[in-house]
């Protein structure tokens, strides 16, 4: 059986973007349904608003529902997998694993290593399980480091698609015989799962931004027009304006050379790992 393990619904919200997913939980859970998954875990960043709604959708489906959370620590992200309640966020590393293994479950590092700066790093020897594959990682150096430390730690491995779409959806897929929440996860700690990943293609992502964009304009024009001044302020205004307006394959391009940069980045910034 296949199960995602991480993904996000309109629940999960940004901050200078505020419209960071665009599906409704119910939405989410039949995406999955069509693509012969036989679970889901949404997990929404600080909250677990969309827990209702898709339980019951779940259930109407005959999928099994993960209860799931990702949530700010001040070390970085962390997942909160098969718990029944919400969890404080901006709490330490440490006390929040804690509260995680109040609840019986899982605290899993998202995309330890990723070039934003969000993973918990060095951190994954405290959690009990390490995501080594993030479909949004598409500098591809963060995964390896986070599968080689998860491997020197022994830590058990699972695989995240990260979906902000419901096309994101099942880029990164666990093979499971669980058919319930605690087998399932009892076998996570255990071994950890094997997976199906690919990683998400530059189009997907380009329409996910421009969605992002569209929806969240008045927002991010407000913040330019309250951040920036001349010139920064026009060029801003200027792009955002043809960002949402044109799908000319230009952007594509552009993302393609950016996520070139990205590689070559990564080389650097994870030297040290």
């Amino acid at each position: 059986m296949l199960f995602e393990l991480h993904c996000h619904s309109w629940y999960s919200k940004g901050t200078k973007v505020p419209w960071e997913c665009m599906s409704s939980p119910k939405d989410i859970v039949k995406r999955a349904k069509r693509l012969g998954l036989s679970g889901v875990a949404i997990t929404d960043h600080k909250t677990t608003k969309c827990w209702e709604e898709a339980k019951e959708e779940a259930k109407r489906l005959g999928l099994l529902f993960i209860p799931g959370i990702e949530l700010q620590t001040s070390g970085g992200h962390l997942i909160a997998l098969g718990i029944n309640e919400g969890i404080e966020n901006h709490l330490g590393l440490e006390e929040t694993i804690e509260r995680i293994h109040e609840q019986g479950g899982l605290a899993v590092a998202p995309h330890p290593f990723d070039l934003k700066g969000d993973g918990i790093k060095n951190g994954i020897k405290r959690a009990d399980v390490v995501e080594v594959f993030n479909s949004m990682n598409l500098d591809k150096l963060s995964n390896k480091i986070a599968e080689k430390k998860a491997n020197e730690l022994g830590k058990p491995m699972v695989a995240g698609s990260d979906a902000h779409s419901l096309e994101m959806i099942g880029y990164a897929v666990n093979i499971s015989n669980s058919s319930d929440l605690d087998s399932l996860l009892k076998e996570i700690k255990k071994q950890g799962l094997m997976f199906r990943t690919r990683y998400l293609p530059i189009k997907n992502l380009v329409e996910w931004y421009r969605e992002r964009f569209i929806r969240s304009y008045v927002d991010v024009l407000n913040y330019v027009n309250g951040n920036y001044v001349y010139p920064k302020a026009v060029v801003a205004r200027t792009l955002l304006n043809r960002f949402v307006r044109s799908r000319n394959v230009t952007w594509n391009a552009l993302a393609h050379l950016g996520v070139g940069v990205s590689r070559i980045y990564s080389r650097f910034k994870l030297s040290g790992y």
